[in-house]
Order: structure tokens, then sequence, then C-alpha cells
């Protein structure tokens, strides 16, 4: 559908949930519509496509999406209109929804006629009529929606999950038939967390990208040598791409779809502060080729301090870009400077932390994906915000580490960026051994019992009691003072 549509240059929008592979599906239609260069002979016969991307945003503003197009006119302008066509492609066009500026308005007449307006002197022109494709994770309003044709990915069903899954582990035939009998019930037990009361409450914070990268890392554990995976393997790919939702417990789900034999558990640890370091460091997967990164979840802001004593130490210099709500810190100029700092430490293989820089991360969602470019044995991924698009150098020994309150993750974090990544809960508490964790139990009865003191109010009739509690008695007390 979206080769049809470019060639004949109608209108078309891209909507399915995070991991559907819109973008995917996108990448390989730009490699293959390439005119006489096609590599098929059918495509041969097909426009060649150049596509020019727009990255949406809430700092999404009407003149760079009407620009975006402007420049697709000009590329037609100078090129034979049978043989080439320049298509405008607004990646994640739903957020440009949030931006207060209404940008997504500019379209109507672009979609119309490929002018900016009725005033406008080229109209009419057949050059003005570029392709469009507008990706989105939801569905936007009918005003823009009945311009062009819709398709849909819907949720995959348990056979489609099935296909894909077995798709991912087609390169090796051999461990693809030990996990034969592995991935219907992985299929089903997705199903049943998606569909779980408790993620309903929290959105949609396991998605698909989980899925497949659960099917990546036990495909890993299993390739060399061949050998099915054990039970210690698939309760840490289970922790590593389903944690950090409270309510639910991935490993019962999965239990209840898999056969697990406990009795062969290995040394590799489940821990949060294990699965951390195993994201960080590759330990105990060293055939998965590229773990995601990490987004942790958090109270206080403690993961900030753990991260660095606990996980960082070896590195010598990690970078924390920390933002805040100042009105300097969310113009556009100073996001540049964040993402030009980002794009320093993917080339230089530095870690970095990132804080409260919600307007940044929609430019990340490229090298989120990790979907790389190789040339000349480095990998390059863009890094764009609105129409300025820049292939980036990764590094090989590149992380990426996200901090947040937990509830603002839960609460109003975009989606697509909460399935890119791979969630964990990070406390002082998840970091404590089980003595360390009796102490603490000790300390917060005893706390408890010094703090709360109840006694008569006897300058009321009603004698009503007064209580007190913790911050009363302790300056500065919180839940993880212990």
């Amino acid at each position: 559908m979206m080769v049809v549509c470019i060639d004949l240059r109608i209108p078309l929008f891209l909507v399915g949930k995070p991991g559907s592979s819109k973008s995917l599906a996108k990448d390989v239609v730009k490699n293959a519509m390439r005119g006489d260069l096609s590599h098929s002979k059918l495509y041969k016969q097909l426009k060649q496509a150049h596509m020019v991307s727009y990255q949406c945003s809430p700092l999404s503003t009407a003149d760079g999406i009407i620009s975006t197009f402007t420049q697709c006119q000009r590329m037609q302008k100078e090129n034979d209109l049978e043989r080439f066509v320049a298509c405008v492609v607004l990646d994640e066009v739903g957020l440009a929804e949030d931006s207060p500026r209404l940008p997504l308005k500019a379209l109507h007449p672009l979609l119309d006629d490929g002018t900016a307006g009725a005033d406008d002197d080229d109209e009419g022109k057949a050059s003005n009529r570029v392709a469009f494709v507008g990706i989105s994770n939801w569905a936007l309003d009918p005003a823009k929606m009945n311009r062009g044709i819709l398709v849909q990915r819907e949720v995959p069903s348990n056979e489609e999950l099935i296909v894909s899954a077995k798709g991912i582990c087609s390169t090796d035939e051999e461990t693809q038939l030990l996990l034969q009998t592995y991935i219907p019930g992985m299929a089903k037990a997705y199903l049943e967390i998606y569909s779980s009361p408790d993620r309903k409450e929290k959105r949609e914070f396991f998605g698909l990208r989980d899925f497949y990268s659960l099917v990546k890392m036990i495909f890993s554990f299993c390739k060399s040598p061949p050998k099915r995976p054990s039970a210690g393997q698939l309760i840490h790919a289970i922790r590593r791409n389903f944690g950090g939702l409270d309510g639910v417990d991935p490993v019962t789900i999965f239990r209840n779809h898999l056969v697990f034999e406990f009795d062969e558990l290995d040394s590799l640890d489940s821990s949060s502060k294990s699965l951390i370091k195993a994201n960080l460091t590759k330990t105990g997967q060293e055939d998965f080729e590229e773990s995601r990164y990490l987004l942790l979840l958090t109270e206080n802001y403690a993961a900030l301090t753990i991260v660095r004593q606990r996980f960082l130490v070896d590195d010598e210099d990690p970078v924390i870009i920390f933002g805040s709500s100042f009105s300097k810190d969310q113009e556009y100029t100073q996001i540049c400077r964040n993402i030009n700092r980002v794009k320093v430490c993917m080339a230089t293989g530095r870690t970095v932390v990132l804080l409260n820089l919600d307007k940044l991360y929609e430019s990340l969602y490229d090298a989120l994906n990790q979907y790389y470019v190789y040339h000349g044995g480095q990998r390059f991924v863009d890094l764009g915000l609105g129409s300025h698009r820049v292939k980036c150098l990764v590094h090989k020994k590149f992380r990426l580490i996200l901090i947040a309150d937990r509830e603002t993750v839960y609460n109003e974090f975009p989606i697509p960026l909460i399935n890119r990544m791979e969630k964990h809960f990070l406390a002082m508490s998840s970091i404590l051994s089980h003595q360390q964790q009796e102490v603490v139990e000790s300390i917060n009865t005893w706390v408890k019992h010094f703090s709360t003191v109840n006694r008569f109010n006897f300058r009321e009739d009603d004698h009503k009691r007064v209580s007190f509690k913790p911050g009363d008695a302790f300056v500065g007390y919180h839940p993880d003072a212990a």
C-alpha cells in the first residue's frame, strides 16, 4: 500500500501500536524504490522515491511542516515527474497534536492541492503535489484522515505473534527447532500481560517491542552452542523485558504457559541490581548483540545516586544531562544543545544519563529503535528535531540511561518512548541484600513506634486525638531514609 500511494502521490496515514513495524516498512520502501538503481525488476518500473522526514513533537510548527513540503516540491521541479517522486514523511505525527501552535492545520491545503493556502500563486501545478506518509500510534481527527488513505494495524493475534517470533529465529534452523515448543506459550503469556487490568490502569506499559526483545534474548541464549534455555535464563529474559510495572508478576504469568524446571536453576541472578548490570555490561548474554537502552523508574531520584555509585564506577566520565521546567530549558536552542551533547557521547562511546528532558526524547526515537545504517564498519543512526536530521556515529560502548519518577512514567510518558526501552524499578530498597532488608524493616518499625505518639487535645471538648508522623520527629524523613 505504501509503495502504490507514494508512486501515485496519494496521501497515506499509517496508524498502529508501537512496535508494529511502521518505521521498518518506511525504511524497506525507501531502500526498494530507487528507480533504475533498484535491485528488483518490478521497482525499476516504478518511480524513484526520495523521502524527506520531519520528526513531529510538541515543539512542531506549521512553518516547519510547510517548509518540508516546499523542499519536496523544489526537488520535483528539478526532476522528471514520470520517474521521480518526493515524499514527505511525518514521523510520530500524533505528537504534534499536543503542540499549542496547532501545526497540523497546515496539512489541510497541502494534502488537498499541494499548496499552503488558497492564495498560493502556484496552485494547480503538477509539481506541487508530493507524496505524503503520516506515521502515528493513534488515529488523528477525521478532518485530516479523510484527505488520504488510512492503513491501520490492530493488536496482533496469537497466531501472528507466533509467526513473527518464528521469523526472528529463522536465521538458525537448529535453534528455531529448540524453541519451537516455547514460542506459542510466550505469545499467550504476552497477550495475557497486555490485557491484564494492571496494565490497562498504567496505559500500554508493555508493547510488541518487549515481546520481540524477549524472543531475541532467549534465542541468543540458545544459539551457541545450541541448547534449550534453562529456567534461570528464561526468568532472566522475562524480567529483563517485562519489568518495572507494579502489580504484574511476569514470571508467574509466563510460568502458566511455559514449562519451567526449577530444579535446573543456574547461577543467573534475576534481582533488579543484577538485571541492570547485565544490561550495561552484557553479563550473561554474550551472544545477544545489542541490549535496549535503560529506563529506570525511581522515587526521589534515588536511582541517580545508585547508578553513579554502583553501576558506572568503571565509567571514567559519564555525562549527566538534567533538565527542568524553567522557560530557558524549554527553548528550542537549549534542546538543540542537549541533542548535540548526546550526539558527542554517541560518537565517543560515553554513557549519558538523562533526567527531566521531556522535550528531547522524541528526537531520540530513531536512536532508541537501534536500527543502524552500517558504512565502513561503523554504525550510524538518525537524530532529528523537526526537519533537521543528521546521521550520527554510534560507538559500540555508548549507553543511554533515562531516569524518571515512577508515577510520571506511568501517567505522563509517551507510550512509544516507554515501549522502546528496557524498564526497571530502582530505589534504595532494590539494591539491599536480604539481611539488609531485615535491618531496614526493624529500623522502620522502631521509627514508627518512636514517632507515633497519640495524646488528647484537652483544649477541645471532644478530646480529639492528635497523632504525630515520622517527619515530625526526624527532619527530612522520607521512605528511603532507613
